[in-house]
């Protein structure tokens, strides 16, 4: 049997004592932690991340492994810091979003995407899986950033996409985001503020999926959303109308003429319009969103 002597050399010789490059290590890693902890109490964690992630270029999980830090981006990241607490977005600040995959640009001439319009992407997906010979044509109302009709033009190879907006400035935003994802060729871009132009008209009865994330907000509720989304984002973007039903009627109304046989309209709405869904597309199926919101409607041409 081996005596506590014995026990504590073979302890002494299996223990590591920390060395330099340890020190060094740890120094990096409380670099970035250091920063992010001085913004406590002043802007939301998550914010405080999403800034400095995009300042180094770093996935999160990097902010906590050594990742340096500089003097001079120290200093960026307190100005962009100060710049978050007016309350300006975080995406605005850095002009960038994510989108699915995507990393689009963003800037105050287009709403900032949102998870809720990625899930409209994904279950209009689903939904095409049943569309005999994959869409060829496809619409995207409202396209704003462009962040719609470039996720489904990566997914939907052999499609062609229009993109629509009521808004040159939006488009333009747009047209920087296709132009980054080399599918130009693929997508076009549209200024219209219906679907009653020329343009669209001429797409009746062809079109295998219309989809839009249109502005659904009430008028009224406008004044009391979060202040960096009604402060920031714009308006065009947001405000339906009186009960936030003036884009979202006019696609249950008119959307169905573009469609083929078999077709599909898909729109993101406001979790108040399931009873106007029902009452003016009463073939339509409303969905419930993730955290169990009225929020999504999909309409199929059948003849």
């Amino acid at each position: 049997m081996s005596g506590p002597e014995e026990k504590t050399a073979k302890a002494a010789k299996n223990a590591k004592c920390p060395d330099s490059t340890a020190g060094k290590q740890e120094q990096q890693q409380t670099a970035a932690t250091r920063l992010l902890k001085q913004t406590t109490g002043s802007i939301p964690r998550s914010d405080a991340e999403y800034l400095l992630m995009h300042l180094l270029a770093v996935k999160r999980h990097e902010l906590y492994t050594g990742t340096p830090v500089s003097p001079a981006q120290s200093r960026r990241f307190s100005r962009m810091v100060a710049t978050a607490r007016t309350g300006k977005p975080v995406q605005y600040i850095v002009r960038s979003a994510p989108f699915l995959d995507l990393d689009l640009y963003v800037d105050q001439r287009v709403l900032i995407p949102r998870p809720e319009t990625e899930e409209l992407v994904i279950r209009a997906l689903g939904r095409l899986g049943s569309v005999p010979n994959r869409p060829a044509l496809v619409v995207d109302y409202g396209t704003g950033s462009g962040c719609i009709a470039i996720a489904l033009a990566r997914r939907l190879a052999d499609a062609r996409l229009i993109a629509v907006d009521a808004s040159k400035s939006a488009l333009a935003v747009a047209l920087r985001n296709v132009q980054a994802c080399h599918l130009g060729r693929r997508v076009r871009l549209v200024h219209a503020r219906n679907l009653d132009v020329p343009t669209l008209r001429r797409l009746r009865g062809r079109v295998d999926l219309l989809i839009s994330n249109p502005p659904y907000v009430p008028s009224a509720r406008i004044a009391i959303l979060n202040r960096r989304v009604r402060e920031h984002e714009p308006r065009l973007s947001l405000d339906g109308g009186p009960k936030g039903t003036s884009i979202v009627g006019m696609l249950l109304e008119q959307g169905p003429r573009l469609l083929r046989p078999g077709g599909l309209l898909a729109v993101e709405i406001d979790s108040s319009h399931g009873r106007f869904v029902r009452r003016l597309a009463p073939t339509a199926e409303v969905e419930k969103d993730l955290a169990g919101r009225v929020r999504y409607v999909f309409l199929r041409r059948n003849t």
